[in-house]
């Protein structure tokens, strides 16, 4: 119930605080900044040095390029039937095709299990599947509906700038040793330290869960006319929401041998809300900004909802 009441506290202050006049406008950039070039790159280097490889991380890493390309199909088809711009129909890719997997992701997993243990899977779904997939093939689309032509330095560039998988990169490295922490326990003399960075570590990344939703929060936005948009807001929160963790689930009982943890978090992963990042890029080549901002403001609080029911359907 604690880690539930400060979902929603997060999320409603960050709200309020946004209706203050006098309070900063572009607070949550610098909020996201601290998240992406800190918080991130800790957790990543915390986390994903202990994991055991095995089979099912393959699967959670495919997860979200599986969607993203059902998402491609499933919005051309309706864009067809519904005779919607390719603004529209690209915002929906960008915004629907990719899940908010670490904002919303890493503290509802946390909420639902009451422990840090899914993060490390979440993790993996986050940095090798729904980032690298927006930062290769989401810029592609972005570009393509834009107008724009994507080139390979352009992709090159978006990567080797981002520090979380640039850490994530440190941390596959970090693998065969376990973590910063084992790696300095090898060491004559320097065992000491490896126990002081791994607790500096946990403690920059520990702010994340809240910051995150504050952040999530100070962007939500309400407007009467987002309710033009009801037809494509209506497919893409289904196919978001319901149909791409669904056809996930049916995937993964093909694969994997028993429902474990890395089977939940990754059918709950794609359940996730709109990805926030994948809205800003669908804004930035001007892909109904109105449409994105109507799908994060109604689907992260949604989202908390359906996700909760696609955890006690697999509990």
């Amino acid at each position: 119930m604690e880690n539930l009441l400060l979902i929603f506290a997060c999320l409603v202050l960050g709200f309020a605080f946004k209706q203050i006049p006098i309070f900063p406008k572009d607070t949550h950039k610098g909020i996201n900044t601290y998240i992406i070039w800190v918080a991130l790159p800790c957790l990543a280097l915390i986390y994903i040095p202990k994991l055991e490889f095995s089979v099912s991380l393959i699967w959670l890493v495919l997860m979200a390029w599986v969607i993203f390309g059902l998402s491609i199909l499933f919005f051309k088809v309706m864009a067809k039937v519904f005779k919607w711009s390719r603004q529209t129909e690209g915002c929906l890719v960008l915004a629907c095709g990719l899940s908010n997997t670490s904002f919303v992701g890493f503290p509802l997993l946390e909420f639902l299990y009451n422990s840090k243990q899914p993060l490390q899977y979440a993790i993996v779904c986050d940095q090798a599947g729904s980032f690298l997939v927006l930062a290769t093939v989401g810029l592609i689309v972005a570009m393509n509906y834009g107008g724009d032509k994507p080139t390979p330095r352009v992709i090159f560039k978006k990567l080797i700038y981002f520090p979380p998988f640039i850490a994530f990169l440190l941390a596959l490295l970090l693998v065969p040793f376990g973590g910063v922490e084992k790696l300095f326990l090898q060491i004559n003399g320097l065992e000491q330290i490896g126990t002081i960075l791994e607790n500096v570590l946990i403690k920059l990344a520990a702010p994340l869960v809240t910051l995150a939703l504050f952040s999530v929060g100070l962007q939500i936005e309400f407007s009467k006319e987002n309710f033009k948009l009801f037809n494509p807001f209506f497919f893409g929160l289904l196919f978001k929401l319901f149909l791409a963790p669904l056809a996930i689930y049916f995937l993964y009982l093909l694969v994997f041998t028993e429902k474990n943890m890395a089977f939940q978090v990754g059918i709950l992963e794609a359940a996730m809300a709109p990805m926030v990042t994948g809205v800003l890029l669908a804004q930035e080549y001007k892909l109904n900004p109105k449409l994105g901002g109507f799908l994060l403001a109604v689907g992260i609080p949604l989202s908390i909802a359906t996700v909760y029911l696609w955890y006690l359907f697999l509990n």
